[in-house]
Protein backbone atom coordinates (compact mmCIF):
# COMPACT_ATOMS: atom_id res chain seq x y z
CA UNK A 1 0.00 0.00 0.00
CA UNK A 2 3.14 2.47 0.84
CA UNK A 3 4.24 1.90 -2.60
CA UNK A 4 1.17 2.87 -4.45
CA UNK A 5 -0.74 4.69 -2.37
CA UNK A 6 -0.41 7.36 0.62
CA UNK A 7 -3.16 7.49 3.13
CA UNK A 8 -4.15 10.78 4.75
CA UNK A 9 -6.69 12.54 6.65
CA UNK A 10 -9.46 14.40 4.26
CA UNK A 11 -8.19 17.72 5.11
CA UNK A 12 -4.63 17.13 4.64
CA UNK A 13 -2.39 17.15 1.01
CA UNK A 14 0.88 15.79 0.60
CA UNK A 15 3.54 17.98 1.26
CA UNK A 16 5.60 17.98 -1.55
CA UNK A 17 4.21 20.56 -4.68
CA UNK A 18 2.51 19.22 -7.29
CA UNK A 19 -0.86 17.91 -8.59
CA UNK A 20 -2.17 15.19 -6.98
CA UNK A 21 -5.09 12.78 -7.48
CA UNK A 22 -7.25 10.96 -4.63
CA UNK A 23 -10.01 9.04 -3.13
CA UNK A 24 -11.67 10.56 -0.62
CA UNK A 25 -13.64 7.86 1.35
CA UNK A 26 -17.03 9.14 2.30
CA UNK A 27 -18.78 5.85 4.20
CA UNK A 28 -18.15 2.88 6.14
CA UNK A 29 -15.21 2.54 8.87
CA UNK A 30 -12.55 4.74 6.90
CA UNK A 31 -14.28 7.45 6.27
CA UNK A 32 -12.85 10.56 5.96
CA UNK A 33 -9.70 8.97 5.08
CA UNK A 34 -7.64 10.12 1.61
CA UNK A 35 -6.26 7.38 -0.52
CA UNK A 36 -3.86 9.71 -2.99
CA UNK A 37 -2.96 7.69 -6.03
CA UNK A 38 0.91 7.11 -6.09
CA UNK A 39 1.27 4.27 -8.49
CA UNK A 40 -0.04 3.32 -11.94
CA UNK A 41 -2.20 0.84 -10.75
CA UNK A 42 -4.16 0.92 -7.73
CA UNK A 43 -6.35 -2.27 -6.63
CA UNK A 44 -9.61 -1.48 -4.16
CA UNK A 45 -10.66 -4.92 -2.58
CA UNK A 46 -11.34 -6.90 1.12
CA UNK A 47 -8.20 -8.84 0.51
CA UNK A 48 -4.84 -8.41 2.52
CA UNK A 49 -3.10 -7.45 -1.10
CA UNK A 50 -5.06 -4.75 -1.86
CA UNK A 51 -3.41 -1.12 -2.44
CA UNK A 52 -7.22 0.01 -0.38
CA UNK A 53 -8.17 -2.22 1.51
CA UNK A 54 -11.63 -2.38 2.46
CA UNK A 55 -14.31 -3.28 5.84
CA UNK A 56 -17.08 -4.23 3.58
CA UNK A 57 -18.53 -7.47 3.38
CA UNK A 58 -19.86 -6.56 -0.42
CA UNK A 59 -16.72 -5.97 -1.63
CA UNK A 60 -14.90 -9.26 -3.29
CA UNK A 61 -10.87 -9.92 -2.50
CA UNK A 62 -9.81 -7.86 -5.23
CA UNK A 63 -12.81 -5.89 -6.84
CA UNK A 64 -11.46 -2.91 -8.73
CA UNK A 65 -8.63 -1.52 -10.24
CA UNK A 66 -7.72 2.26 -10.51
CA UNK A 67 -5.18 3.12 -13.45
CA UNK A 68 -3.53 5.89 -14.74
CA UNK A 69 -4.11 6.04 -18.69
CA UNK A 70 -2.08 9.47 -20.16
CA UNK A 71 -3.08 12.28 -18.03
CA UNK A 72 -6.17 10.71 -16.84
CA UNK A 73 -7.17 7.29 -14.48
CA UNK A 74 -9.79 4.96 -15.22
CA UNK A 75 -11.91 2.23 -12.99
CA UNK A 76 -12.48 -1.10 -13.98
CA UNK A 77 -14.00 -3.75 -12.50
CA UNK A 78 -12.15 -6.89 -11.88
CA UNK A 79 -15.06 -9.34 -12.30
CA UNK A 80 -16.46 -8.79 -8.58
CA UNK A 81 -20.14 -10.44 -7.77
CA UNK A 82 -21.05 -6.67 -7.19
CA UNK A 83 -19.60 -4.70 -9.72
CA UNK A 84 -18.88 -0.98 -9.38
CA UNK A 85 -20.70 2.06 -9.55
CA UNK A 86 -19.55 5.75 -11.20
CA UNK A 87 -21.80 8.32 -10.81
CA UNK A 88 -25.03 6.17 -10.19
CA UNK A 89 -24.73 4.06 -12.88
CA UNK A 90 -23.31 0.31 -13.24
CA UNK A 91 -20.24 0.32 -15.48
CA UNK A 92 -17.45 -2.37 -16.13
CA UNK A 93 -14.84 0.42 -16.71
CA UNK A 94 -15.27 4.36 -16.89
CA UNK A 95 -12.66 6.90 -16.62
CA UNK A 96 -12.54 9.22 -13.49
CA UNK A 97 -13.26 13.02 -13.73
CA UNK A 98 -13.11 15.09 -10.57
CA UNK A 99 -16.01 15.19 -8.13
CA UNK A 100 -16.93 11.34 -9.35
CA UNK A 101 -18.58 8.92 -7.27
CA UNK A 102 -17.12 6.09 -7.70
CA UNK A 103 -18.88 2.91 -5.34
CA UNK A 104 -16.94 -0.33 -4.66
CA UNK A 105 -19.20 -2.88 -2.51
CA UNK A 106 -20.89 -0.89 -0.09
CA UNK A 107 -18.49 1.92 -0.02
CA UNK A 108 -18.42 5.08 -1.57
CA UNK A 109 -15.26 7.53 -2.82
CA UNK A 110 -15.15 11.11 -4.04
CA UNK A 111 -12.33 11.17 -6.85
CA UNK A 112 -11.06 14.16 -6.75
CA UNK A 113 -7.65 16.33 -7.84
CA UNK A 114 -5.41 18.03 -5.71
CA UNK A 115 -2.83 20.77 -6.32
CA UNK A 116 0.45 21.82 -3.66
CA UNK A 117 1.92 24.93 -4.31
CA UNK A 118 5.75 25.36 -3.75
CA UNK A 119 6.40 27.17 -0.17
CA UNK A 120 8.10 30.85 -0.34
CA UNK A 121 11.50 30.68 0.36
CA UNK A 122 12.74 31.81 3.39
CA UNK A 123 13.75 35.96 3.61
CA UNK A 124 17.25 36.48 4.39
CA UNK A 125 18.34 37.61 8.29
CA UNK A 126 17.65 41.02 8.23
CA UNK A 127 20.26 41.17 10.77
CA UNK A 128 23.06 40.00 8.20
CA UNK A 129 25.30 42.01 6.96
CA UNK A 130 26.45 43.10 3.76
CA UNK A 131 30.09 43.41 2.26
CA UNK A 132 31.76 46.94 2.04
CA UNK A 133 34.41 48.77 0.88
CA UNK A 134 37.12 47.43 -0.70
CA UNK A 135 35.97 43.39 0.08
CA UNK A 136 32.65 45.16 -2.14
CA UNK A 137 34.55 45.75 -5.00
CA UNK A 138 36.32 42.65 -4.43
CA UNK A 139 32.80 40.65 -4.78
CA UNK A 140 31.28 42.70 -6.83
CA UNK A 141 33.95 42.34 -9.71
CA UNK A 142 33.99 37.99 -10.26
CA UNK A 143 30.10 38.70 -10.16
CA UNK A 144 30.23 40.98 -13.05
CA UNK A 145 32.53 39.18 -15.37
CA UNK A 146 30.29 35.53 -14.19
CA UNK A 147 27.05 37.83 -15.32
CA UNK A 148 29.00 38.31 -18.51
CA UNK A 149 29.71 34.56 -18.98
CA UNK A 150 26.18 33.11 -18.46
CA UNK A 151 24.38 35.90 -21.25
CA UNK A 152 26.81 35.00 -23.88
CA UNK A 153 26.34 31.56 -23.21
CA UNK A 154 22.56 31.75 -23.69
CA UNK A 155 22.69 33.78 -26.14
CA UNK A 156 24.82 31.70 -28.25
CA UNK A 157 22.77 28.71 -27.43
CA UNK A 158 19.41 30.60 -27.93
CA UNK A 159 19.24 29.58 -31.59
CA UNK A 160 20.24 25.85 -31.33
CA UNK A 161 17.73 25.41 -28.21
CA UNK A 162 15.20 26.75 -30.00
CA UNK A 163 15.71 25.08 -33.29
CA UNK A 164 15.57 21.53 -31.19
CA UNK A 165 12.91 22.40 -28.68
CA UNK A 166 9.66 21.82 -31.43
CA UNK A 167 11.17 18.16 -32.54
CA UNK A 168 12.08 17.09 -29.14
CA UNK A 169 8.67 18.03 -27.78
CA UNK A 170 7.07 16.29 -30.51
CA UNK A 171 8.73 13.48 -30.17
CA UNK A 172 8.41 13.10 -26.38
CA UNK A 173 4.34 13.75 -27.14
CA UNK A 174 4.32 11.14 -29.84
CA UNK A 175 6.72 8.42 -27.84
CA UNK A 176 3.27 9.26 -24.54
CA UNK A 177 0.63 8.65 -26.64
CA UNK A 178 2.28 5.37 -28.37
CA UNK A 179 2.57 4.24 -24.48
CA UNK A 180 -0.43 5.16 -23.71
CA UNK A 181 -2.47 3.83 -26.99
CA UNK A 182 -0.49 0.59 -26.26
CA UNK A 183 -2.10 0.40 -22.57
CA UNK A 184 -5.39 1.31 -23.50
CA UNK A 185 -5.75 -1.82 -25.81
CA UNK A 186 -4.13 -4.22 -23.24
CA UNK A 187 -7.05 -2.76 -21.29
CA UNK A 188 -9.41 -3.27 -23.72
CA UNK A 189 -8.23 -6.69 -24.81
CA UNK A 190 -8.14 -7.88 -21.01
CA UNK A 191 -11.74 -6.12 -20.86
CA UNK A 192 -12.68 -8.98 -24.26
CA UNK A 193 -11.57 -12.10 -22.29
CA UNK A 194 -13.30 -10.95 -19.07
CA UNK A 195 -16.45 -10.58 -21.40
CA UNK A 196 -16.21 -13.70 -23.53
CA UNK A 197 -15.45 -15.80 -19.80
CA UNK A 198 -18.69 -14.69 -18.43
CA UNK A 199 -20.58 -15.18 -21.29
CA UNK A 200 -19.18 -18.48 -21.50
CA UNK A 201 -20.30 -18.97 -18.11
CA UNK A 202 -23.69 -17.58 -18.85
CA UNK A 203 -24.06 -20.04 -21.74
CA UNK A 204 -23.54 -23.11 -19.33
CA UNK A 205 -26.26 -21.50 -16.63
CA UNK A 206 -28.97 -21.08 -19.49
CA UNK A 207 -28.40 -24.80 -20.94
CA UNK A 208 -28.82 -26.17 -17.22
CA UNK A 209 -31.67 -23.73 -16.93
CA UNK A 210 -33.45 -24.82 -20.46
CA UNK A 211 -32.40 -28.75 -19.15
CA UNK A 212 -34.56 -28.26 -15.80
CA UNK A 213 -37.27 -26.54 -17.65
CA UNK A 214 -37.70 -29.23 -20.38
CA UNK A 215 -38.04 -32.13 -17.62
CA UNK A 216 -40.62 -30.19 -15.19
CA UNK A 217 -37.93 -29.41 -12.59
CA UNK A 218 -39.49 -25.02 -12.75
CA UNK A 219 -38.01 -24.51 -9.55
CA UNK A 220 -34.62 -25.57 -9.88
CA UNK A 221 -34.82 -23.70 -13.57
CA UNK A 222 -35.71 -20.83 -12.31
CA UNK A 223 -32.75 -20.95 -9.70
CA UNK A 224 -30.36 -21.27 -12.91
CA UNK A 225 -32.20 -18.33 -14.50
CA UNK A 226 -31.98 -15.92 -11.34
CA UNK A 227 -28.45 -17.10 -10.87
CA UNK A 228 -27.74 -15.50 -14.69
CA UNK A 229 -28.95 -12.43 -13.80
CA UNK A 230 -26.73 -11.99 -10.59
CA UNK A 231 -24.05 -12.29 -13.18
CA UNK A 232 -25.14 -9.95 -15.75
CA UNK A 233 -28.04 -7.74 -14.32
CA UNK A 234 -31.04 -7.15 -16.74
CA UNK A 235 -30.22 -9.92 -18.67
CA UNK A 236 -33.25 -10.31 -21.68
CA UNK A 237 -32.54 -14.10 -22.37
CA UNK A 238 -32.70 -14.90 -18.86
CA UNK A 239 -35.26 -12.33 -17.99
CA UNK A 240 -37.36 -14.00 -20.84
CA UNK A 241 -37.07 -17.99 -19.74
CA UNK A 242 -37.43 -16.63 -15.93
CA UNK A 243 -40.80 -15.44 -16.51
CA UNK A 244 -41.45 -18.52 -18.99
CA UNK A 245 -40.89 -20.61 -16.73
CA UNK A 246 -42.77 -19.51 -13.83
CA UNK A 247 -45.82 -18.45 -16.53
CA UNK A 248 -45.44 -22.72 -17.30
CA UNK A 249 -44.89 -23.85 -13.14
CA UNK A 250 -48.81 -21.68 -12.67
CA UNK A 251 -50.24 -23.31 -16.14
CA UNK A 252 -49.03 -26.72 -14.93
CA UNK A 253 -50.47 -25.98 -11.27
CA UNK A 254 -53.64 -25.02 -12.20
CA UNK A 255 -54.06 -27.87 -15.18
CA UNK A 256 -53.43 -30.36 -11.86
CA UNK A 257 -55.70 -28.90 -9.48
CA UNK A 258 -59.15 -28.99 -12.15
CA UNK A 259 -58.60 -32.42 -13.31
CA UNK A 260 -58.28 -33.18 -9.64
CA UNK A 261 -61.42 -31.59 -8.42
CA UNK A 262 -62.67 -33.27 -11.81
CA UNK A 263 -61.53 -36.98 -10.90
CA UNK A 264 -62.75 -36.32 -7.09
CA UNK A 265 -66.44 -34.89 -8.72
CA UNK A 266 -66.51 -38.04 -10.63
CA UNK A 267 -65.55 -40.41 -7.43
CA UNK A 268 -62.30 -41.12 -9.20
CA UNK A 269 -60.39 -40.70 -5.86
CA UNK A 270 -57.47 -42.12 -6.73
CA UNK A 271 -56.87 -40.38 -9.64
CA UNK A 272 -57.67 -37.22 -7.85
CA UNK A 273 -54.67 -38.28 -5.01
CA UNK A 274 -52.88 -38.76 -8.31
CA UNK A 275 -53.37 -35.13 -9.21
CA UNK A 276 -52.90 -33.46 -5.97
CA UNK A 277 -49.93 -35.49 -5.31
CA UNK A 278 -48.40 -33.77 -8.80
CA UNK A 279 -48.68 -30.28 -6.95
CA UNK A 280 -46.90 -31.79 -4.20
CA UNK A 281 -44.24 -32.79 -5.89
CA UNK A 282 -44.00 -29.57 -7.91
CA UNK A 283 -44.07 -27.44 -4.95
CA UNK A 284 -41.82 -29.77 -2.56
CA UNK A 285 -39.68 -27.03 -2.22
CA UNK A 286 -41.95 -24.11 -1.07
CA UNK A 287 -43.89 -25.99 1.66
CA UNK A 288 -45.56 -22.44 2.49
CA UNK A 289 -46.99 -21.69 -0.97
CA UNK A 290 -51.17 -21.82 -0.79
CA UNK A 291 -51.35 -24.34 -3.43
CA UNK A 292 -48.48 -26.68 -1.62
CA UNK A 293 -51.08 -26.40 1.49
CA UNK A 294 -54.41 -27.09 -0.38
CA UNK A 295 -53.60 -30.04 -2.40
CA UNK A 296 -52.46 -31.55 1.54
CA UNK A 297 -55.59 -30.95 2.70
CA UNK A 298 -57.40 -32.58 0.16
CA UNK A 299 -54.93 -35.41 -0.05
CA UNK A 300 -55.55 -35.80 3.62
CA UNK A 301 -59.82 -35.66 2.96
CA UNK A 302 -59.28 -38.27 0.59
CA UNK A 303 -57.61 -40.60 2.31
CA UNK A 304 -60.27 -40.84 5.10
CA UNK A 305 -62.94 -41.17 2.44
CA UNK A 306 -61.01 -43.82 0.79
CA UNK A 307 -60.23 -45.64 4.18
CA UNK A 308 -56.69 -45.02 4.18
CA UNK A 309 -54.39 -44.66 7.48
CA UNK A 310 -53.56 -40.43 7.66
CA UNK A 311 -50.37 -40.33 5.95
CA UNK A 312 -50.34 -43.44 3.86
CA UNK A 313 -50.45 -41.02 0.88
CA UNK A 314 -46.76 -39.90 1.38
CA UNK A 315 -46.51 -38.46 -2.52
CA UNK A 316 -42.72 -37.14 -1.66
CA UNK A 317 -41.61 -41.09 -1.59
CA UNK A 318 -43.34 -41.90 -4.23
CA UNK A 319 -41.42 -41.82 -8.00
CA UNK A 320 -42.07 -38.96 -10.12
CA UNK A 321 -43.51 -41.77 -12.92
CA UNK A 322 -46.53 -42.66 -9.88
Amino acid sequence: MAKNVLVLKHFESPKEAGTYFRLVCLTGSSKGESYVLAGNRIVIGRGDNADIKLNDTKASREHAEITKVGNGWVATDLGSQNGIVVNEKKVTQSPLNEGDKLIVGQTVFKFAKVEVNAKPKAAKDKNSEAPTGAGAKKTLIPMILLAGFFIYMILGDDKSSSDNSGKSKKQNTANYQDVSGEYLAQLKKRQANEDKAVKEKLNIIYQRGLREFREGNYFRAIAEFNLALIISPGDSYAEYHLRKTKERLDKTIEEFTIRAQRDEGALKFQSSVVSYCSIIRLLYTVPDDPRYKNAETQIKDLETRMGMEPGETNCLKKSRSD
